[in-house]
């Protein structure tokens, strides 16, 4: 997968779309939220296939489990990884606008790397909410 010229730009743009908006299921969640950042840095939605499919957390993981067979965000995540050939990468290494897995297990959520590299962005009720790179537990580089 390559970004585009122009990927900061578009990056950038849409992270502060995403700013102020709260988080809802089939709308910004975690999943939709880091395939909404790829799209901006590579055109390509790897979330088309989950989009418009579900409305709440339970339809949601009914979604990726006819997707990939497991009803989990890693699940997910190596799914589209590998259906995408996106490199998974050690979490020190990963990058602004990178996509890193937050938790473990079913609880595990997505994330992306934020502009300046430090912190993760991820949905919240009342925004993005930023945490210190150090809770990623893993990532991928776009």
């Amino acid at each position: 997968m390559i970004r585009v010229g122009d990927w900061q730009f578009r990056l950038s743009d849409y992270l502060t779309s995403c700013a102020q908006q709260r988080f809802r299921y089939g709308v910004l969640d975690c999943g939709l939220f880091v395939a909404g950042a790829i799209a901006a840095m590579t055109e390509v939605d790897v979330a088309a296939e989950l989009r418009g499919k579900y409305s709440s957390r339970r339809e949601a993981f009914t979604a990726i489990q006819r997707l990939c067979g497991w009803p989990t965000m890693p699940a997910v995540a190596d799914y589209l990884a590998e259906r995408f050939v996106i490199a998974e990468t050690p979490v020190v290494f990963a990058q602004r606008g990178d996509p890193v897995q937050l938790r473990r297990g079913r609880a595990a959520s997505l994330g992306l790397v934020a502009m300046h590299g430090t912190e993760i962005l991820t949905p919240y009720a009342d925004g993005l909410l930023r945490l210190p790179l150090s809770h990623a537990t893993r990532a991928w580089h776009v």
